[in-house]
């Protein structure tokens, strides 16, 4: 995904005050679910920085002790839809990278799953992009790391194509991989300004032309 500098966030929600298990509150998957969900909005929407915990219950209709039950810190719920848009890509681009299909074919579905995958769920990769390299810890190295090697196995599919000779050697397939996501990810960017580019598949499909013609080295002379 993109890279962004930015130093260590802050624990802003420290939690000191509230008790670990609120009165009444139920330990359930649901609830956890609304307030994920609820947290999403509300950073995209608003921005990390600005959004705190008694927001998310506020929006809930929740106490604000229910939400501690659950989450210490917002920044535990940060880390975790991280790790949830991180996975998402990751699980379902799995399938592609382990064929046996031809380096093209394969790369251009990755291309195309990595699109699809942004745009129907787009605020969450929007902050994964915002907030992702702000973080430090272990928690964020290994969100990190998991990042490295989804790019690291792209790179390999793009290393295959220029072992067999369907791609071009010139340009080191790492730095291929990050110009190709770095194109993917710009789309978040865009996404639901053009009202004629409103078609999540065919966004993927003119990604995956794109990411092709550049590992193929394909240029156009004329029109």
């Amino acid at each position: 995904m993109s890279a962004r500098s930015g130093g260590a966030v802050e624990r802003s929600e420290p939690a000191d005050d509230v008790p670990a298990v609120s009165d009444g509150v139920e330990d359930s998957g649901g609830r956890r679910e609304q307030i994920l969900q609820a947290a999403q909005k509300l950073f995209a929407e608003n921005g990390f920085r600005e959004t705190n915990l008694n927001d998310v219950a506020i929006q809930l209709g929740f106490r604000r002790q229910a939400v501690y039950h659950y989450f210490r810190s917002k920044e535990d719920i940060l880390y975790e839809l991280i790790d949830r848009a991180g996975q998402s890509i990751a699980t379902s681009a799995q399938p592609m990278l382990d064929s046996d299909m031809a380096p093209a074919d394969k790369l251009a579905d990755v291309v195309r799953n990595h699109v699809r995958q942004l745009l129907t769920n787009i605020d969450i990769f929007r902050i994964q992009f915002s907030e992702l390299f702000k973080l430090s810890g272990d928690r964020a190295d290994g969100l990190r790391r998991d990042m490295y090697a989804y790019v690291r196995e792209i790179a390999e599919v793009i290393e295959a194509g220029q072992k067999d000779g369907t791609f071009v050697d010139d340009v080191p397939a790492t730095a291929q991989t990050l110009l190709i996501l770095g194109m993917c990810n710009g789309t978040t960017e865009w996404y639901g300004s053009f009202p004629s580019m409103r078609k999540i598949d065919k966004i993927a499909d003119y990604a995956a032309q794109l990411a092709l013609a550049g590992a193929m080295g394909v240029t156009r002379t004329g029109r």
